[in-house]
């Protein structure tokens, strides 16, 4: 069970051949590492589920591989199992998820994380290619990839490819692969959101090594979880929420406490959402759904309707 979807195994895998599961996509949501949050945003898990089955359906056409195997329901997808290694991976390993969390970055907006990682001292300009420090918004050409840890207690980013190296076991060719792989992927959601007149920020993703030590898509990419859009002036990703969540003082008390390495259980509860925001998001999910995957999965008004007609209620 994750924060936001579920994991089924109807067959576990091996050490040469990949099991089979099922993703439950739930309408439970998580933002700043909290886990699940109090409220629910009713259709959520189903948008999800079907953006991100179209988007494995579109890079299969291009020979991009992924973990998706079929759609079940609409909230529920079929997906290849594998295994979890978190520490002793190689250029020899195979049947087994990749512990790297790769981040694609089309503009630096202004809830990156680049920017804090800046501001303390984390990395210098130089370290992302930059002669200076980013402006915000500005489009980068080529895009940046990021990397971050995954199965540790929370995410942490790389200053450079030597540490993605070290900790993924991984030498130079196969980090490179990943990268082309992230490049691939970025550069079809950069299309498709063109085509709708969405500005696609960022997004992030993570690859398999199948039973032949391939790699292949992992877990789910290209929503409003993963990744971060904006149309007409609207946050049209998960970023609405955390924006919604930073101006509290719950996220000053979460960054204390995180700080201060306190166990999860002392962390303090966050506040509910306002129904209006509720309701807004829960459209908002369902009408990006719709236009993404170019079928009327549900019925709901079209984003520009809900920036004109909702958007200023908030």
């Amino acid at each position: 069970m994750g924060s936001v979807k579920d994991l089924e195994i109807s067959e576990e895998p091996t050490e040469e051949k990949e099991g089979e599961g099922v993703f439950e996509f739930s309408d439970r949501y998580s933002v700043f590492d909290y886990g699940e949050m109090p409220d629910k945003i009713e259709g959520k898990g189903e948008a999800l589920c079907l953006m991100s089955a179209y988007n494995f359906k579109e890079l299969d056409k291009k020979g991009i591989e992924s973990h998706f195997i079929e759609l079940e329901e609409r909230d529920r997808m079929k997906i290849k199992v594998v295994n979890v290694i978190t520490e002793g991976a190689s250029g020899e390993s195979k049947n087994m998820m990749v512990p790297l969390e790769i981040i694609y970055r089309n503009y630096l907006g202004e809830g990156s994380s680049v920017f804090r990682r800046l501001d303390k001292g984390e990395i210098e300009p130089s370290d992302l290619g930059f002669d200076s420090y980013p402006e915000v918004d500005k489009k980068l050409d080529p895009p940046i990839i990021d990397f971050s840890t995954k199965y540790e207690k929370f995410d942490r980013y790389f200053k450079n490819l030597d540490e993605v190296k070290d900790h993924s076991g991984f030498d130079d060719e196969k980090i490179d692969e990943i990268k082309e792989k992230a490049l691939e992927v970025n550069g079809f959601i950069n299309k498709r959101a063109e085509e709708l007149g969405w500005k696609h920020l960022d997004g992030k993703m993570e690859v398999a090594l199948d039973r032949n030590g391939e790699l292949m898509l992992a877990d789910v990419l290209g929503t409003l979880d993963e990744d971060r859009f904006e149309y007409k002036g609207l946050k049209l990703s998960k970023q609405m929420l955390r924006n919604y969540y930073r101006d509290t003082e719950w996220a000053e008390e979460m960054e204390r406490a995180k700080d201060e390495d306190l166990p999860k259980e002392e962390w303090p509860a966050p506040p509910r959402l306002p129904e209006n925001l509720i309701n807004f998001v829960s459209d908002m999910y369902k009408a990006a759904c719709n236009e993404w995957t170019g079928e009327e999965h549900f019925d709901v008004k079209s984003l520009d309707e809900l920036i004109e007609e909702d958007y200023k209620e908030l």
